[in-house]
């Protein structure tokens, strides 16, 4: 039995990787995919191919691209989850982009940037780190970013693009629900090194019950899971929406706000749930 809670209240909340033990997967259970394509929101033509592949997906948009807007509205009503891909600071210097969260920013500056740049995506539910190798490293940071989360009621995907991040640990304490990137598809474009990396998500996804495979919207990307995807259901693979996976492991209700329809929240009931 799990007792109902807000995690918007919670300190301390465990992340869904800590939560969760691993099992295997039976043959009457299907593994969720949670696969996130990353990057959307410069390119219309890949950005519609992207929205119109088999889902539901888990599309992530960089904030104030020209088609970041059109493109979430099209996803959402596809189907597909609506995440913020936040642009931060990382160790090599690479040009970010609109809206970035950089090091040199106090607490003001870098929540009024991430507000603008959630604003900027319909129906939001979440986000994840765009880039952030440097950025992920440092704890005001990270506190400073899972405060606008709870403050929105949004879950955060931690990209996982440095060893040493503490975006989970800051999560934890906020009480955010909050995953790690297991798997990056698209690193080598080449079509064997796709598919290895395609199936280290299943595999992990049938020990674990579910595993988290980052993507982005390469034309060998593309066509790579225009062919791929279809086929899941017959592995007992179920592609999974970020925000459903979460309501379903934690046990908890989701429940459009009044005043934000576009975002979701988890709320009190004061009841318990048996799982």
């Amino acid at each position: 039995m799990l007792q109902r809670f807000s995690w918007l209240a919670a300190a301390g909340l465990f992340a869904l990787s800590a939560l969760l033990p691993a099992h295997r997967v039976s043959a009457a259970d299907s593994a969720a995919l949670l696969l996130i394509i990353d990057d959307i929101g410069n390119n219309q033509r890949s950005g519609k191919r992207t929205v119109a592949l088999p889902g539901p997906l888990n599309l992530a948009f960089l904030p104030h691209t020209p088609y970041a807007a059109t493109l979430a509205e099209a996803a959402f009503s596809a189907g597909h989850g609506i995440l913020l891909h936040a642009p931060m600071a990382n160790e090599q210097g690479a040009r970010l982009g609109p809206g970035a969260l950089t090091s040199g920013m106090d607490q003001a500056s870098l929540q009024h940037t991430l507000n603008d740049s959630l604003a900027a995506i319909p129906h939001v539910q979440g986000m994840n780190n765009h880039m952030g190798s440097l950025l992920t490293q440092q704890a005001d940071a990270m506190r400073w970013v899972m405060q606008i989360a709870q403050q929105q009621g949004l879950f955060f995907v931690d990209s996982l693009t440095s060893p040493k991040s503490v975006a989970l640990e800051q999560a934890r304490a906020a009480g955010i629900p909050a995953l790690e990137r297991d798997v990056f598809l698209d690193n080598d474009t080449r079509p064997a090194a796709l598919k290895r990396q395609f199936e280290q998500a299943l595999r992990l996804a049938r020990h674990r019950g579910y595993a988290v495979l980052i993507g982005h919207p390469y034309p060998e990307t593309l066509e790579f899971l225009a062919r791929e995807l279809p086929a899941l259901k017959a592995q007992n693979i179920r592609l999974t929406r970020i925000d459903e996976f979460l309501q379903q492991r934690l046990w908890l209700p989701l429940q459009k706000p009044s005043l934000t329809p576009s975002r979701y929240l988890l709320r009190t009931t004061g009841a318990s749930l048996q799982p």
